[in-house]
């Protein structure tokens, strides 16, 4: 359970509202019920009993109440602790595929460039990101597909080129050269399946790059790579280069709320412009 779910339930507690706890919290209204609500859930109980025109503690809200505020009274030792040593903490979570295509390789730079930072990396699906930035719980996403919301910037990371890769390793059934299908999005493997019709009928379908790197070492495979991720393997003499599909390409984006409180997340964003 996040912590700051517990100092929400005490904001709401002493406001009795949602609206003046989220604008005291810097969050929007639906981002304190969503939190409220996870509580009940993790609790099983109701906290709070929604009049019309009243908040009202239940019994069981009233029960948390005073182990909600000294474990926020900890909470606030503890960062002051920290702040004497002038830590800051950056949460960062991405997709699978946004790990492999561009955090595993940035983050000892970030790490060098972030002195007194500690970074904190999770690895959600794209919907997951999506609640979680605009619920406050992470401070940036990355990911290889954009969100659909007015309510965030996007920064675009990196662009790589697609392109048709064959494994020269492994074993294939009757020495027929298998094909993955990866899913790419909706344009992209329009784009694949036009230059290459016969991957509409690939032996595996996987929206993974680790499920598809995996299987296509030991197997004698086809799959549309980007250039960043194949030509290390190209380099072994693990993959061979078949065909490019540019300007077919895939892209990384840094995903933040635009109304963030948190003055020196500009400063985080400016390392990965750099």
């Amino acid at each position: 359970m996040d912590i700051r779910f517990l100092e929400t339930f005490l904001e709401v507690s002493e406001t009795r509202h949602f609206g003046k706890a989220a604008e005291n919290l810097y969050l929007t209204q639906s981002a304190v019920s969503a939190r409220i609500k996870q509580l009940e859930e993790y609790f099983n109980s109701a906290l709070f009993v929604r009049n019309r025109n009243s908040l009202q503690l239940t019994s069981a809200g009233e029960k948390l109440l005073p182990y909600a505020t000294e474990l926020a009274e900890t909470l606030k030792q503890t960062r002051l602790a920290m702040n004497e040593e002038s830590i800051q903490y950056l949460s960062i979570a991405c997709t699978s595929n946004a790990w492999e295509l561009y955090l595993k390789q940035q983050l000892q730079h970030l790490n060098t460039a972030l002195q007194a930072v500690s970074i904190r990396a999770e690895i959600f699906n794209n919907e997951q990101l999506s609640r979680m930035v605009h619920e406050h719980s992470v401070d940036l996403a990355i990911t290889t597909l954009p969100f659909k919301s007015d309510d965030v910037e996007t920064l675009e990371l990196n662009e790589s080129v697609l392109s048709i890769y064959q494994s020269t390793v492994g074993t294939s059934l009757d020495d027929q050269i298998q094909s993955i299908a990866f899913d790419w999005g909706r344009k992209v493997n329009e784009a694949i399946d036009k230059a290459y019709p016969e991957f509409r009928k690939a032996e595996l379908r996987t929206g993974s790059l680790q499920v598809a790197m995996q299987y296509l070492a030991s197997h004698t495979c086809q799959l549309a790579l980007p250039h960043d991720i194949a030509e290390p393997l190209v380099q072994k003499g693990e993959l061979k280069k078949v065909a490019s599909l540019a300007p077919t390409s895939v892209k990384c984006y840094l995903i933040y709320l635009k109304e963030t409180k948190n003055a020196w997340l500009n400063d985080f964003v400016k390392t990965f412009k750099a």
